[in-house]
């Protein structure tokens, strides 16, 4: 499972944000749920709402993952490189979260015979002085 992660983490971001790292990823604002190329969505969702908030202002994470067995979410902070588990669920729910600073959110989930990862960025607004 660890490994899986990594690979995950490494291809979010080098292919997602090529040479600029989580702070770019905060400010690209990503689509709600993957559509297919006929226009009709996947068995595939991921979301943050809303997507900018002042900091310690509450976001839902929102996911619906069908055939998924295991799914975890972690979350890496804009000044950090260390990824911090929010836990294992179900193959969808709900979980409100509480961003002080840019955080990007990272689901790993497992089903019968596949692996799948995805990330949210959540913009945190500074208050100007």
């Amino acid at each position: 499972m660890l490994h899986i992660l990594q690979s995950c983490l490494l291809a979010l971001l080098v292919f997602a944000i090529p040479g600029r790292g989580l702070a770019a990823a905060s400010a690209e604002p990503e689509p709600a749920s993957r559509k297919s190329t006929d226009g009709k969505s996947t068995d595939f969702l991921f979301e943050a709402h809303p997507k900018v908030i002042a900091a310690g202002e509450t976001v839902v994470l929102h996911w619906e993952i069908k055939g998924a067995t295991k799914v975890v979410i972690d979350e890496q902070q804009k000044s950090s490189d260390a990824l911090h588990n929010l836990g294992t669920f179900g193959g969808s729910g709900t979980l409100p979260v509480h961003p002080t600073e840019n955080t990007m959110y990272i689901v790993t989930c497992e089903g019968s015979t596949s692996h799948s990862c995805a990330s949210v960025s959540v913009r945190v607004r500074v208050k100007r002085r």
